[in-house]
């Protein structure tokens, strides 16, 4: 056992200060995914239907005309969008096409005006049919990315929610070693990546936000102190300046001396990565 734990004070204690990430920012990111979701579903989703319609029974259109086409290529995902004008029957119509698809292409594109033999009044680029399964792995790929991510993000408030609570009423706090993996500046301060092993238990992967001017209260190397509070299955860091639990100072005290002969020098301790 590292003389740190062994100094750890025994009575009750309560955590004044985590470093969980907040419930409320991981939920209204969770939010921001779902409407991301919908929007690729609003965006892509009524083109694609419209197409595919027309797929079943196209038939080109010669002596179409069309006015402001373009298509923007962003990385991979191309979009195109075009104003249609054309005449069947001495009817005339006039339509809006955009659709969007993944391609690597340098130079332009060229593009022939197609409809719907059944109804004359859907039109589109022949570019957009022969791109049609491409749009829809494309709509596919983005929705389940983004839904993916905002699931992941509610999860993880559901996990940050339970922390906390447990960190607010429990005042049994049992001394743990965790390992520090990564930690990176951001405007908000510090985000730090740790890792803990509980005793016949797979590591745990857990991260904590710090003040700009705050660490963590290494061991050696890259071992930090944490507390894990009442039956939780996630530490909480201790920081350096011993401020977010209780303690008096001569606990304080007891903690620093307890750690002072086993440290080695600062300059092994990890240091922060700006990003």
């Amino acid at each position: 056992m590292h003389p740190v734990l062994a100094a750890f004070p025994r009575r009750p204690l309560r955590i004044l200060r985590t470093g969980v990430p907040s419930v409320v920012g991981l939920g209204l990111l969770g939010v921001l995914m779902l409407a991301f979701v919908a929007g690729i579903a609003v965006w892509m989703g009524p083109g694609i239907l419209h197409d595919w319609e027309i797929r079943q029974n196209p038939v080109e259109v010669p002596q179409a005309r069309i006015t402001n086409g373009k298509c923007r290529s962003k990385l991979v995902l191309v979009s195109c969008e075009a104003d249609l004008a054309y005449a069947v029957d001495g009817r005339r119509y006039g339509r809006h096409v955009s659709f969007s698809f993944v391609d690597v292409h340098f130079g332009d594109y060229t593009a022939n005006v197609v409809r719907s033999a059944d109804k004359p009044e859907l039109a589109t680029l022949d570019i957009g049919l022969e791109a049609m399964w491409n749009r829809i792995a494309t709509a596919v790929g983005g929705i389940a990315l983004f839904l993916a991510i905002g699931i992941g993000l509610f999860r993880n408030a559901g996990r940050s929610a339970s922390l906390k609570k447990i960190a607010r009423s429990s005042d049994q706090l049992t001394p743990v070693t965790v390992t520090v993996t990564q930690m990176t500046k951001s405007w908000l301060g510090k985000n730090v990546s740790c890792a803990y092993a509980a005793a016949g238990a797979k590591p745990r992967k857990f991260a904590e936000r710090m003040k700009k001017k705050e660490n963590p209260f290494f061991l050696d190397g890259r071992t930090a102190l944490a507390v894990v509070p009442g039956s939780s299955p996630t530490p909480i860091l201790v920081d350096e300046a011993l401020t977010r639990i209780d303690l008096n100072d001569a606990e304080r005290h007891a903690l620093l001396a307890a750690r002072h002969g086993a440290m080695p020098p600062p300059a092994a301790w990890p240091q922060p990565q700006p990003r």
